[in-house]
């Protein structure tokens, strides 16, 4: 496995820890609107305004690698401001720096594996993602549900912090430091 496909793992790891937090939280909002007091119109922006700021990932990013690892910065960061949220308007304050964090991630991702994955490289190289998406996303219930359930909804958030560190470690140590050439060479 050369690099870049390990590069391509390490990215398709951060799809699916945001994949899993964004649907984690469908099942921790019952425990969270009760425990932080939140209205129904604040349990409602807490559960969309996460993927509503994901549509920054239409946003154009310059300095791929550096504009990633400070994305996953930030979402770590905002993973652990929300599991330390006093209040709802903080809690939402840091889902949707969550949301815009993780979108920087995605689009950052997307560019430097068009750096890297040209022709018919590109289709195989998506697949890892996706497969590791669909999962999450539905395994993130599951997961938000235990972690509430067990021990409180603030670990739902929490849990990320350490997730989210190795990640960055691993996008910072697999992604080739070089694209590949404008017109690659036959093999």
């Amino acid at each position: 496995m050369t690099g870049r496909w390990q590069m391509m793992v390490a990215l398709s790891l951060c799809v699916a820890l945001f994949c899993a937090n964004w649907t984690a939280l469908y099942v921790a909002q019952q425990a969270i609107s009760r425990d932080l007091h939140l209205t129904s119109a604040a349990g409602v922006w807490l559960i969309y305004l996460y993927p509503a700021a994901l549509l920054g990932v239409l946003i154009p990013v310059k300095g791929r690698l550096g504009v990633l690892l400070l994305g996953l910065g930030a979402f770590c960061l905002a993973s652990a401001g929300a599991a330390l949220a006093p209040n709802g308007a903080m809690l939402i304050g840091c889902r949707a720096g969550q949301g815009l964090a993780a979108a920087i991630v995605l689009r950052a991702g997307f560019e430097l594996a068009r750096e890297h994955f040209r022709g018919t490289e590109w289709g195989p190289a998506l697949v890892i993602p996706v497969a590791l998406a669909v999962p999450a996303l539905i395994a993130g219930p599951v997961i938000g549900g235990a972690i509430t359930d067990f021990l409180s909804f603030r670990w739902v958030f929490l849990i990320n912090v350490p997730l989210t560190v190795v990640a960055l470690v691993l996008v910072a140590l697999f992604t080739p430091r070089r694209a590949l050439p404008a017109h690659p060479r036959p093999r």
